[in-house]
């Protein structure tokens, strides 16, 4: 009986293995996707700021890679930069590659592979599987997976990716640690086990949804969750979705002034007074930079004008290690008939334009 048991338990184990396995393979591609679309963003920045006459195309494109070279927020990680003709821009740990052609450059495999980044950067954005070195480690290569995407305006296919090795390091140290367990008390284990891999998976679905500076979701958990938001909507012709958008005002000034530390104490604290003053079942969202997202369902405008008055007011009362005048500017819009998530929050955007526009430390809603 107790060998059956423990067969048993090593098969759940192992079933439970496989999918944790799965999920954090898939975690990490994810990881690479949206570090590469971060990076898009931030040259789409500086593109703009060449665009609006502050500062030449050149000088925008230099501080650009400049940016790009210096990010190594993410474990092991890098960012590069080729062109469509497979010339490479930009590579912090390969200075040797920069301005030489790799379009015949081919893999362990025989993958002719920036000729692969620029297909699928082409293709609107894809992953690239094959073989490259690490860095500090030249003479061997390792399994890898990129995520490609393709900056139009400059002709740039920005990537970057995850060694897949370290992947199934780290996941066979797992499965023999635990198995050791198993053996060595299996009764024990069972219970431990369903209690580590609960406790395993909501991290790992923490790490994937929320910010961490913030403590409130991603962007990325908006998109997956907004549908639901509009089935309720749907469903109770007596609850409207609202959106409301909120963008901390001169912020870059806050970070100029007083340093990023500073600024992300004050993103933190902004954070802390959305997830105060707002319901469990509303849905506040970093959307990127000092934006901010709110989904709620109420049956008229003004309870939602109400919240974002008062949110509007604790922010301006947080009390920060630098005495400043913290406002936000935030703009409202209602969801119509059949319309999609993207288009409200595209209308509490410009919303959010006019309060700027109207002198900040303001809220602005449709009539």
């Amino acid at each position: 009986m107790s060998v059956l048991s423990l067969i048993s338990m090593l098969l759940l184990f192992y079933l439970f293995y496989s999918a944790f396995s799965d999920t954090f393979y898939e975690e990490k591609k994810q990881e690479s996707r949206d570090l590469t679309t971060s990076a898009v963003s931030m040259i789409e920045g500086f593109y703009q700021l060449s665009q609006s006459s502050e500062m030449t195309e050149l000088e925008a494109q230099k501080l650009a890679l400049y940016a790009l070279e210096s990010s190594r927020s993410f474990h092991d990680g890098y960012y590069w930069v080729n062109d469509s003709n497979a010339n490479m821009v930009m590579h912090p740990e390969r200075a040797d590659l920069i301005g030489i052609n790799l379009a015949k450059v081919q893999d362990a495999n025989g993958i002719y592979l920036f000729s692969e980044f620029v297909k699928e950067a082409h293709k609107g954005g894809g992953w690239v599987d094959y073989y490259w070195t690490k860095p500090g480690v030249e003479r061997e290569v390792f399994h890898k997976v990129s995520y490609v995407a393709l900056f139009e305006p400059w002709d740039w296919v920005v990537g970057t990716g995850v060694y897949l090795d370290e992947v199934e390091a780290k996941n066979n140290r797992l499965f023999i640690q635990s198995i050791e367990l198993i053996v060595a008390a299996f009764l024990v284990m069972a219970i431990v086990s369903i209690m580590w891999a609960k406790r395993s998976t909501q991290l790992i679905r923490d790490m994937a949804i929320k910010d961490p500076l913030t403590g409130i979701y991603s962007r990325r958990y908006l998109n997956e969750t907004s549908a639901s938001f509009i089935s309720q909507d749907q469903r109770n012709q007596n609850n409207h979705l609202y959106v409301l958008f909120l963008d901390i005002d001169r912020f870059k000034q806050i970070n100029d002034s007083f340093g990023h530390r500073f600024g992300d104490e004050v993103l933190h604290e902004v954070g802390n007074v959305l997830l105060e003053y707002t319901r469990p079942e509303d849905l506040c969202v970093r959307y990127g930079g000092e934006e901010f997202v709110i989904l709620t369902l109420a049956n008229r405008l003004e309870p939602v004008q109400h919240l974002a008055e008062r949110l509007r007011t604790h922010i301006n009362g947080i009390n920060l290690t630098h005495n400043i005048d913290l406002t936000v500017s935030v703009g409202i819009a209602m969801r119509g008939d059949e319309e999609s998530i993207i288009s409200v929050l595209n209308r509490a955007d410009q919303y959010l334009y006019e309060a700027k526009e109207s002198g900040r430390d303001c809220v602005i809603s449709e009539p």
